[in-house]
């Protein structure tokens, strides 16, 4: 099996500047696991997954525990 054989087409991208909570919309109604990020040229500068949340959510548990 080869990538374009599972990948979503068309594909769905985001700005740099669309908030995490539209992201997160964007992967759930479109059934999508990850978004590519690109900036006004349409060049590639990042990539949002289901486990950047994962790891934002796990890293703000983190802070907030209070230790002594």
């Amino acid at each position: 099996m080869r990538a374009h054989q599972i990948m979503t087409k068309p594909v769905v991208t985001v700005e740099p500047d669309t908030t995490i909570l539209e992201a997160a919309n964007m992967m759930l109604t479109r059934h999508i696991s990850g978004l590519p990020v690109v900036d006004a040229t349409g060049k590639l500068v990042g990539i949002v997954s289901e486990g950047d949340f994962i790891r934002r959510r796990e890293s703000a548990r983190a802070d907030a525990t209070v230790v002594g």
